[in-house]
């Protein structure tokens, strides 16, 4: 092994899809490094599992973190470093069932590990001896953990590792089966081997047969029989004799089942089982990242497609807009609308659905329409959310939103705003402190409010006033009360056009800083000409 090859580090997002190019880079080090074949493959599947509990574990309740890694070498052994900025989480025996069998693959696989968790993060050191012994499982181990399933999407890859299991196991049929959560059961993946051949219903409800009770309990099942009441499939009749379904859950969420037959006297050892489970979660983990890829790239369309492209021109009144999705969790629930309204007014709108993604996004786009719609036919703001409420209360169960609606009339400068659970607007006047609106904020939208109508408060617009609304993740930052947010905010916002404001509050506020949640702001000036 040469001495002189320099550390690789690499540092970044732990995310799911940076873990390939990662992998390919320790490869190309241990071969640079003259490693044997056998020792390569051990510190690129340790320091990949490392790496698969950080995108896992380390961040579950804080968004997406740092990932640090170190590869080195000084001369008698390999040294590995995987590090976090997270919280170091113990498994409990109930995960243990589909998780945290990572750390247990590390110190099969390296001569020593150490694991040094603390309250600012966890670093995980892994050793190996400069002549490791070899794995004679190694290559299958290998086999599910390597670059391709990064580009899970397309089903030839998919189909690509079933072989691989397939061949390497020396069984008869392979078949991932992934859970539609909307309805409730499992949808028929690629299938290597007998079930690539014989017919197989489209979906398995929950519950019904080997893969259906795996989807339920998510615990590894090994049918003790193959016949009608374990598989959906005839596989019986195709000499199968022996099955495994092994759950697939990434992050806590359950994605799907992966089922694996043999024929003759085949059976499944304990081995079997934990490299079939290894399999699993790396699957899982690639069809998540894939997943969330594809729901990213639909939730951002989806956005463009409902944020104005242009804000009305209206004689008096100037307005400017922006959106940033998170640093963290990326696109979200959060949007602000101008629309025109009869007799010369114009509707003001910004809000905030409670959630992340594609889900949130077309929540929003719903409540977006119904506003507007109630709005065409209702002339009072508080009316128009409270329709909204009791829209989203019947049809949107469990949704939560804060909405900000106002009617402006340009000519007398008159602003009519009624607030649902929203953070309360910023009004600068020339000559005077900046404030917040004199408003009541009533309760979000999703509430149901009984018997108990919402309220709308008058504002007076002066020339040359400007009014900024805003959501939540324009002042809100990890670690720090949003108060003192809403304070900087107060002395940020003065009396000058809105595309100024607009400007300024993205450099200072957004720019260059790590927003855990998106951010919806919208500016109305009214003009000195007024």
């Amino acid at each position: 092994m040469s001495g002189l090859e320099p550390p690789l580090r690499w540092h970044g997002l732990a995310k799911a899809e940076q873990l390939s190019g990662i992998r390919k880079s320790i490869e190309a080090w241990t071969e640079r490094a003259g490693l044997s074949t056998d020792l390569s493959q051990m510190v690129g599947l340790a320091v990949y599992e490392a790496m698969a509990n950080v995108v896992e574990h380390a961040y579950r309740d804080d968004g997406i973190g740092n990932l640090d890694v170190e590869l080195y070498h000084d001369g008698e052994a390999v040294v590995a470093v995987v590090a976090d900025e997270g919280h170091w989480h113990v498994s409990t025996p109930e995960e243990q069932q589909h998780r945290g069998r990572g750390l247990a693959l590390i110190e099969r696989l390296a001569a020593q590990v150490t694991v040094l968790p603390s309250p600012t993060g966890t670093r995980v050191r892994m050793r190996w001896p400069a002549s490791a012994p070899p794995d004679t499982r190694l290559r299958f181990l290998d086999a599910v953990t390597d670059a391709a399933l990064s580009r899970m999407g397309a089903e030839a890859v998919q189909r690509d590792l079933l072989t691989r299991i397939h061949d390497l196991l020396r069984v008869d049929t392979v078949t991932v089966l992934l859970y539609d959560r909307s309805g409730e059961h499992l949808v028929a993946g690629p299938a290597v081997g007998v079930e690539q051949h014989v017919s197989r219903p489209v979906r398995i409800e929950v519950g019904a047969g080997l893969a259906g009770r795996v989807a339920l309990n998510q615990k590894t099942t090994v049918a003790d029989r193959v016949d009608a009441a374990s598989v959906e499939t005839p596989l019986w009749e195709n000499g199968i004799t022996a099955l495994v379904a092994v759950p697939m859950v990434a992050a806590g969420t359950f994605v799907g089942v992966l089922r694996v037959g043999a024929g003759g006297d085949r059976t499944f050892d304990d081995e079997d089982l934990h490299l079939l489970q290894v399999a699993a979660d790396r699957l899982a983990l690639a069809v998540q990242a894939h997943t969330t890829n594809a729901e990213s790239s639909a939730t951002t369309a989806l956005q463009r497609s409902l944020l104005p492209s242009r804000l009305p021109a209206v004689a008096g009144l100037d307005f400017a807009g922006r959106y940033a999705p998170g640093a963290d969790l990326g696109v979200g629930g959060d949007w602000y609308d101008v629309f025109e309204l009869s007799g010369g007014r114009i509707g003001i709108v910004i809000g905030d659905v409670a959630g992340h993604g594609f889900p949130a996004a077309v929540v929003m786009g719903r409540l977006r329409s119904a506003l507007r719609a109630y709005a065409l036919d209702n002339d009072a703001p508080e009316i128009v959310l409270d329709k909204l409420d009791r829209k989203a209360s019947h049809f949107e169960a469990g949704v939560m939103a804060t909405v900000a609606y106002a009617v402006v009339e340009p000519t007398a400068g008159r602003l009519t705003l009624c607030l649902a659970g929203h953070l309360r607007p910023v009004l600068a006047v020339p000559g005077r402190p900046s404030q917040f609106v004199d408003a009541v904020v009533d309760p979000p939208i999703g509430f149901a409010l009984r018997g108990r109508q919402r309220r709308s408060t008058v504002i007076e617009v002066a020339p040359g006033a400007t009014v900024c609304f805003y959501t939540d993740g324009l002042v809100e930052r990890r670690g720090r009360p949003i108060d003192a947010g809403l304070d900087e905010l107060l002395r940020a916002v003065a009396a000058v056009p809105s595309e100024t404001v607009c400007t300024e509050l993205m450099a200072e506020f957004v720019e260059g800083q790590s927003t855990a949640d998106d951010v919806a702001l919208l500016v109305v000036h009214r003009t000195e000409s007024a």
